[in-house]
């Protein structure tokens, strides 16, 4: 491998979940020992721990044709191949979408190509990944630089068709090149996306890259602006240093990419690759720092971002300097400065994110845990004083002691019957939010767009439908924030209800965070509103700019609130979990201390044995609370710092 910085940030992305992952199976066997687990959070657990053995991290490649993408990804990834491992030569060479990763379900090399035809359905690019059966399959031999690097060169293949077959496969046509043999056609990719999965130790670790088209490729495959790009912690847009920010690259930034800009926990960067042609022995390195800072101050100027998150680079001398192992070469390059940055980025930002959700959801499930040991000990302190109270106790006294255990045996019975009504009532409330964000809610919104802009005339009118569509939505969030307050407000009550007829530490409930997926829904919209406006207004078909629009902002808004059901689901599952807990817990203790109570009245045991029996207990209670809060120590500690998830700071590292 490359001694660069990647690999040192993906190995420590990989003992970062392993270490988390063990925390977590530490806690199941926890859960086991101290019979608080059950079927809800068994299966809860197994989910993250998926989760964490499938996560990637992701840095996506996107900006104009010919600017060097793919050769800046083989100089960072791929130079110990001794060779190019993906196409990159003059003109266009990545014609489809490229992703490159090491599948850990199959745990298989293989390149998989999608006919471009697939366009031509309703069927989301997303759905495909799971239709192995519409791929085409290449074998992938990675020990053979040469055959993997002919084997890669499929993704370049092309394709003649007439104008009006690319116009319907989603292209502007007049951004093709025509078709050298028969000029009434163009060229256009035979594939629509590319999965490339091999074992190389990087990708192996859990590091994804994606490689993207030019423009025509963004414009016509809405789903990469949508998904694969948001789905990153850092994007790379590359631009030739030698040409500056040209207009289509300009226009790249403004239809795609800028909009990553307010998104949270993704690094967005400017490459300014190629600066090679502005190295001039003649006038010696001065005046060629000059010379490439005054493109970065330009650059900075037209892409309205900081000059600290402009880089310059020169692709192909960082992969020639490693190739012949030339480190004058490789340093002039400023490769590995743009690899510092971007492997801080991409770690700092994904642990922010699975810390947000992932790492924040297992320590929760540690505290309510806690908790119930907790109350447990509690009860058996005041246990231990009651047996205490037992000595020298009569006959007739030790027989009330035992009547008033079989009474709070009955009266634990009712609480646990009087607090069915507001768990149903939660679980009615729960209803009530699935069928504000329902499907049938969101179908009936789908169709009357679909109809309305059918009959729509002209682009505007389109346009004003594509908003009320919108408008549709957004008041369907309002309506579930409203219904979750609401919702959160019973769930609270119950939390009360609860602490207070089973004299328990009052829970804290978990709430709804219908805030969190407001602001998620409003960053699809707001991206939406850009996108569809340049859709309707430069597709001249109103059929392809119909399709185009249910492609991209329908289908989101689909995938989003199936998303949102699905949480709200298990949200209703989990509130229960910290309260099912604490009643069998206590359940439990009243039956133990129950039984104690008559094997002291029928002479079975003795006051001292009893006692001795309860200090072991509250002995063995104190150490899986401490155990407990170990684990918790060491989640916490592995909390992603502050400036580690903050890509201005990590930008201004760099200097």
């Amino acid at each position: 491998m490359s001694t660069n910085q990647f690999v040192d940030s993906v190995s420590e992305f990989e003992r970062w979940k392993n270490s988390i992952a063990r925390e977590l199976r530490g806690f199941r066997l926890w859960l086991r020992r101290n019979q608080l687990s059950d079927d809800q959070s068994d299966l809860r657990i197994k989910q993250i721990l998926d989760t964490l053995g499938t996560e990637y991290l992701t840095i996506a490649f996107a900006g104009e044709f010919s600017r060097g993408k793919t050769e800046l990804i083989n100089a960072i990834f791929f130079s110990d191949f001794g060779q190019r491992i993906l196409p990159s030569q003059a003109g266009r060479t990545t014609m489809c979408p490229t992703e490159l990763f090491y599948d850990q379900h199959v745990k298989a090399n293989y390149l998989r190509l999608l006919p471009i035809e697939t366009r031509l359905q309703d069927t989301p690019l997303s759905d495909y990944r799971n239709m192995t059966n519409h791929w085409v399959e290449i074998p992938l031999v990675t020990n053979e630089a040469e055959e993997m690097a002919q084997a890669m060169h499929s993704i370049t293949q092309t394709k003649s068709v007439s104008r009006k077959e690319a116009i319907e496969l989603g292209f502007d046509a007049s951004m093709l090149d025509e078709d050298e043999d028969n000029p009434e056609k163009v060229e256009i990719p035979a594939w629509r996306h590319a999965l490339v999965s091999f074992a190389h130790p990087l990708l192996q670790q859990g590091l994804r890259i994606v490689d993207t088209p030019g423009l025509n490729a963004l414009g016509s495959e809405p789903e990469l602006t949508y998904q694969l790009l948001p789905q990153a912690q850092a994007v790379v847009f590359v631009l030739a240093a030698d040409a500056g920010v040209t207009a289509s690259d300009l226009q790249i930034w403004e239809d795609h990419i800028e909009q990553l800009k307010t998104r949270p926990n993704l690094g967005l960067y400017a490459v300014l690759n190629k600066i090679d042609v502005l190295w001039d022995e003649l006038s010696g390195r001065k005046k060629t720092e000059k010379a490439i800072n005054r493109v970065v101050r330009q650059t900075a100027r037209h892409l309205k971002i900081p000059e600290d998150d402009i880089l310059p680079v020169s692709a192909q001398k960082a992969l020639l300097g490693r190739v012949r192992d030339d480190k004058s070469l490789l340093l002039r390059s400023q490769i590995e400065e743009l690899e510092n940055v971007l492997s801080n980025t991409i770690l700092g930002n994904k642990e922010a994110v699975m810390w947000e959700s992932i790492i924040g959801e297992t320590t929760r499930m540690i505290e309510d845990a806690q908790g119930v040991l907790k109350s447990r000990k509690e009860k058996i302190d005041k246990q231990q004083d009651e047996i205490k109270s037992i000595r020298g106790s009569t006959e007739s006294e030790l027989q009330k002691l035992v009547e008033k255990s079989r009474i709070a045996q009955a009266e634990f019975k009712k609480r646990q019957l009087a607090l069915k009504p507001s768990q149903r009532l939660l679980e009615r409330q729960t209803e009530v939010l699935l069928d504000v964000i329902g499907k049938e809610p969101l179908d009936e919104a789908i169709q009357r767009t679909l109809h309305e802009m059918v009959e729509s005339k002209t682009s505007v009118g389109m346009l004003r439908t594509s908003r009320r569509f919108l408008q549709a939505i957004e008041a369907m969030m309002n309506e579930f924030c409203r219904e979750a307050e609401l919702t959160n407000k019973m769930a609270e009550s119950m939390y009360v209800k609860f602490s207070r007829d089973f004299d328990v530490e009052l829970l804290e409930a978990r709430y709804l965070k219908a805030k969190i997926y407001r602001r998620q829904l409003q960053h699809i919209l707001d991206e939406s509103t850009q996108v569809n406006r340049n859709l309707i207004l430069t597709l001249s078909e109103q059929s392809l700019a119909i399709k185009r629009f249910f492609a991209t902002t329908v289908n989101q808004v689909l995938v989003f609130y199936k998303q949102l059901r699905n949480d709200v689901r298990q949200w209703s599952k989990e509130i229960m979990l910290p309260l099912r807990q604490q009643v069998n817990s206590l359940k439990d203790l009243l039956e133990s201390n129950h039984q104690q109570l008559l094997a002291l009245q029928y002479n079975e045991a003795t006051v001292e044995g009893r006692l001795k029996a309860l200090n072991t207990l509250v002995f063995e209670l104190e150490t899986e609370i401490h155990n407990s809060e170990q684990s918790l120590e060491k989640l916490r500690k592995k909390a992603p710092s502050k400036s580690s998830s903050n890509v201005v700071e990590l930008a201004h590292a760099r200097r």
